[in-house]
């Protein structure tokens, strides 16, 4: 039975996660390392060896944040393998390899070795998607591009929201239905348009006509209008960066601008930044990591 064995998969999967927040009392794990340099500082201090104690601080430091990157990594790999799991038709013989996956992953956990879990877990979604052709969230399992642009005619309150992909991957994207991501307050025509795969190295330039729900007065300069903004994200496999370049195109000093960039589906922002003062004429550059939404146990 197909739930039977999604069940089993996602059971495991979340065993795995479990471990995660438990993990690593093992001689040679990372976490072990760190409290080995911990007392050794200790030691050192209490023979007033300083310098040697300030080293064995800095090597644990260094040894927490790897474990801090690891842990992240495996959990964003879990995430991604339960978003699968859920959404792809997976044969019974790729359960079996899955299960054995798994397996092999929980035991690099238990063992204190997060970064060896992490990679077991990443190869087990690149085999899934290896030739996977079906509508899977392409900012999740590929790797490409997308600039987003507006354009504004003068006389008029409307817009031209422009987008542009680029496959930098190595794998096509498939087809797919795009709905752009318009403002709050605005409306697109068309409301969606529906995308040809895209190869390896291929381009793709979509245009969209926007609209304010409500006209602006007369006597009041819009916000489009003062500023430019243009906005890139870099996709590669569920890691998601967005660099926000904003244009103060008056002649006035602008304060306390608040960029909140588009967001894929999925994904959010650890904080929104805020531009304190931009002169006139001036550009300020953004770039930011986006998250993963996870719940309790790898959930999206």
């Amino acid at each position: 039975d197909s739930q039977v064995s999604a069940d089993r998969l996602m059971n495991a999967s979340r065993t795995l996660e479990s471990l995660v927040f438990g993990v690593t009392r093992d001689e040679d794990s990372s976490i072990s390392a760190t409290e080995f340099e911990i007392i050794d500082a200790k030691s050192k201090l209490e023979l007033h060896r300083l310098s040697g104690a300030k080293r064995s601080i800095k090597r644990a430091e260094r040894n927490l944040k790897n474990l801090e990157k690891d842990i992240k990594e495996l959990r964003k790999n879990i995430a991604l393998l339960n978003r699968l799991i859920k959404d792809k038709t997976i044969q019974e013989a790729e359960i079996e390899t899955l299960l054995r996956g798994l397996q092999s992953a929980t035991g690099a956990a238990e063992g204190g070795e997060v970064a060896q879990a992490a990679f077991e877990v990443e190869h087990l979604i690149d085999g899934l998607v290896e030739h996977e052709r079906s509508s899977l969230n392409p900012f999740l399992f590929r790797k490409f591009w997308m600039g987003i642009d507006t354009r504004w005619p003068a006389g008029s309150d409307g817009g031209v929201l422009m987008i542009r992909l680029v496959n930098d991957g190595d794998r096509p994207i498939p087809e797919m239905r795009l709905e752009p991501p318009v403002p709050r307050g605005w409306v697109s025509e068309p409301k969606s348009i529906d995308l040809p795969a895209i190869r390896p190295g291929g381009f793709l330039p979509i245009r969209f006509n926007i609209t304010p729900e409500e006209r602006f007065a007369r006597d009041s300069m819009p916000l489009y209008r003062k500023l430019s903004i243009q906005t890139g994200y870099e996709m590669n496999h569920g890691d998601v960066t967005c660099v926000v370049r904003v244009h103060n195109r008056t002649m006035d000093n602008l304060n306390d601008i608040l960029v909140v960039p588009w967001t894929p589906p999925g994904f959010n922002t650890a904080s929104v930044p805020v531009i304190r003062r931009l002169a006139a004429d001036e550009v300020g550059v953004i770039r930011m990591p986006l998250y993963i939404e996870m719940g309790e146990g790898g959930d999206f």
